[in-house]
């Protein structure tokens, strides 16, 4: 049996983030409608760490169909967004144009960006639920640091990896895997998330491939790449809901009663 290659993985997510661009038009967890009448859609997390934006030049990583991005653009950032999907690149341009927000997007595979975009940017941002498709987080690192302007920052804000290692059995938490021996992850996806489990997308049936990484991993490969790190977050509340445990908290965040463990890391790191 012939095994796939990472480039092999990388290209078949794009195929399945293409599909779900489209269906996370009617996803409640982008809710589209909601953001075309002014609603910021960046989580609190996210807004916390990122802070004032005004003035400041920013590219976010992996932006998908581009809400946080225009979300920034509207507080003043100047932006760049960036993802693999050409189906969500189209999407992002389709809403800045239709917003008339100032905002420019540009499809790559990550790990091939600096040979399509030139430039260093005040502040790069990378969203929840980007690092898991990666399959190599130094290079990772690197290219990221490599659009950091001297003195700038990176600004990760991400799904606490614990979090993924743990099952909803008859509302208690179970530990179901490893995070030193699960570390390659396949799902056949029919569906796709949306801010409530009871709420997800009906999608074309694809395949996804992730990569687990520990808080240590992303954070010595900033360091490998010539970063300083300034603060490290850990907080008990995750963007939306992904296990039947998880209640809402009010503010768009999703918490297991009495917080035992981290949902949620932030991390910013300046050159």
């Amino acid at each position: 049996m012939t095994t796939m290659s990472d480039l092999d993985k990388i290209s078949a997510n794009q195929e399945g983030f293409n599909l779900r661009a489209r269906a996370h038009l009617q996803s409640s967890y982008y809710d589209v409608e909601k953001f075309k009448q002014g609603h910021n859609m960046l989580r609190k997390l996210e807004r916390e760490e990122l802070g004032d934006v005004r003035g400041r030049s920013l590219l976010e990583l992996q932006c998908h169909i581009g809400v946080n991005s225009l979300s920034l653009a509207r507080l003043g950032a100047q932006v760049t967004g960036t993802d693999i999907s050409d189906e969500a690149i189209d999407i992002a341009n389709g809403l800045a144009g239709e917003l008339d927000l100032d905002a420019k997007f540009v499809q790559a595979n990550l790990y091939d960006l600096p040979q399509v975009l030139d430039g260093q940017f005040d502040m790069v941002f990378t969203g929840y639920g980007t690092l898991s498709f990666l399959p190599d987080i130094p290079r990772w690192a690197e290219v990221a640091a490599n659009f950091v302007k001297p003195g700038g920052t990176l600004t990760i804000v991400e799904i606490h990896p614990i979090l993924n290692l743990f099952d909803d059995v008859d509302g208690e938490l179970r530990v179901a895997r490893s995070l030193f021996r699960s570390r390659q992850v396949h799902h056949e996806m029919s569906k796709s998330y949306a801010d409530k489990i009871d709420d997800a997308v009906e999608v074309e049936k694809h395949s996804i491939y992730g990569w687990r990484w520990t808080v240590e991993e992303v954070v010595n490969a900033l360091i490998d790449a010539g970063l300083t790190i300034e603060h490290l977050r850990e907080v008990p509340y995750d963007a939306r809901q992904r296990l039947p445990l998880m209640e809402s908290d009010g503010d768009h965040n999703w918490r297991i009663s009495g917080d035992p463990i981290p949902l949620s890391f932030a991390c910013v790191a300046r050159k």
